[in-house]
C-alpha cells in the first residue's frame, strides 16, 4: 500500500513537467504563466505589469496577457556579453580592418 502514494506523487510530477514544457509552445502568457516560465515571483510580475515595465495586453479590462516575445525582450534587457562573445567580434573587426588595408 506504500507503493500507492509514491505512483501518486510521481504522477503529478510528470503532470507538472508536462504542463510545464506545455507553457514554452504558447506565444501568449498570463501573469502567473509568465512568472512561471520567468522564474521570478507571481508579484513580481504583477509590479512590471502595474508599472508598464514589460508590454501586455487587457482585451477585457481584466485579465492580462503577456506576448513570448515581449516577456523574452524584458529578460534579455541589460545584457551582458561573455569574453568569448567580446573576443569574437573583436576578431571579426580586425579582420575586416586587415582586408580594407
Amino acid at each position: 500500500m506504500a507503493k500507492i502514494p509514491i505512483i501518486l506523487r510521481e504522477i503529478r510530477n510528470v503532470k507538472r513537467e508536462v504542463k510545464k514544457s506545455i507553457l514554452f509552445r504558447k506565444r501568449f502568457y498570463t501573469m502567473n504563466e509568465a512568472s512561471i516560465v520567468a522564474g521570478v515571483s507571481l508579484s513580481f510580475v504583477q509590479k512590471l505589469v502595474a508599472s508598464n515595465l514589460i508590454a501586455h495586453s487587457r482585451p477585457n479590462g481584466k485579465l492580462v496577457f503577456i506576448k513570448r516575445r515581449d516577456l523574452e525582450k524584458f529578460l534579455m534587457k541589460n545584457y551582458v556579453h561573455s569574453i568569448d562573445e567580446i573576443d569574437t567580434v573583436v576578431a571579426n573587426t580586425l579582420v575586416k580592418i586587415k582586408s580594407k588595408l
